[in-house]
């Protein structure tokens, strides 16, 4: 029988890979002796699907953890760990993470990370410990699911959604803000956007011509704050969506609950205009309104809300950079 605590070396683990599933389909991972690969397999079949099985769990408790966590974020914490304390970590994150994380770790640190198959040696038991003691080190979203009724429920969101509203929200302080603007003025602008955001940014200021005026002057200091010359019209987009969005705080309870879902620089924007707004602004319910339909119809339309469908890295990929 299994003992959770015997170690078995990478020979053994590919000819329990082997035992379960197709046999040349996984030869690549084990040694290049063919005998070493189909003999002395001494475990049976079903008892190897029930580790693997278990194994997989363990990854999928992971997977609506940290995936909600910006990859950032989760690369200054793991440089500090070992090599085979990374390999597991990354085998729990959807590939999206792990390839962030990848592409900005120390060269020095990527290259003494171990295979992919290596990591199945490790029992359920002690992934679950790394595991714990790695999700510490983080302050990890609550649970739960968008609702269009509870501005708290914002919270929720994942990264790229939250990028999706701010961008929806920059659009949408626009069209409040340049009511009435002269047509020449408004060219420039249009100019400097994306055929797709120009024409939605049209569209929007004829869908809130009857907003009311107080939210239509509040808009107006929005793009004061606002840096206008910046090149990136669609880093301006979420910056002013940004500025926006944390008009609707009525204080900053629910940040350190949003911050970790995003990059580390658009956190820092996002504490900044925080700090200028929170108790400053008169128009708090007002604002929550607007950010509520604005989440509320892009939900409709499946940008955001959505259960995220992404796998988990292939075993077929290798973590590791080694030969």
């Amino acid at each position: 029988m299994y003992d959770s605590g015997t170690k078995h070396t990478r020979v053994e683990i590919v000819q329990m890979l082997a035992s379960a599933f197709n046999a040349p389909a996984i030869k690549k991972f084990g040694p290049q002796n063919e005998e070493q690969l189909y003999n002395g397999i001494d475990i049976s079949k079903e008892e190897c699907k029930k580790l693997i099985k278990d194994d997989i769990m363990v990854a999928g408790e992971a997977l609506s953890d940290l995936s909600d966590i910006h990859p950032a974020w989760i690369v200054k914490t793991i440089e500090c760990e070992s090599p085979k304390v990374i390999g597991v970590i990354l085998r729990w994150l959807p590939s999206r993470h792990v390839r962030y994380i990848l592409d900005n770790l120390p060269k020095r640190i990527k290259i003494s990370l171990p295979k992919l198959v290596d990591s199945f040696a490790i029992p359920a038991p002690i992934m679950r410990l790394i595991k714990r003691g790695f999700e510490k080190k983080f302050s990890l979203p609550p649970k739960g699911v968008f609702d269009e009724k509870s501005f708290e429920s914002v919270v929720h969101l994942k990264s790229e959604e939250f990028e999706a509203l701010f961008k929806d929200l920059g659009i949408h302080e626009l069209a409040l803000a340049f009511q009435n603007f002269d047509n020449e003025g408004m060219k420039v602008l249009l100019n400097r956007m994306s055929v797709v955001d120009a024409r939605a940014l049209q569209q929007r200021i004829k869908d809130v011509k009857d907003s009311e005026s107080a939210l239509m002057k509040n808009a107006k200091y929005t793009i004061l704050d606002v840096a206008m010359d910046q090149e990136d019209m669609d880093k301006l987009l979420v910056e002013m969506g940004l500025s926006a969005f944390t008009k609707a705080f009525e204080d900053g309870k629910i940040f350190d609950q949003i911050q970790m879902k995003l990059e580390p620089k658009v956190s820092f924007i996002f504490k900044r205009y925080l700090d200028q707004h929170i108790g400053a602004n008169t128009m708090t319910k007002i604002r929550q309104k607007v950010v509520l339909e604005r989440a509320g119809k892009l939900s409709r339309a499946g940008q955001i809300g959505q259960k995220w469908t992404g796998k988990l890295v292939s075993d077929d990929v290798e973590i590791g950079v080694r030969s």
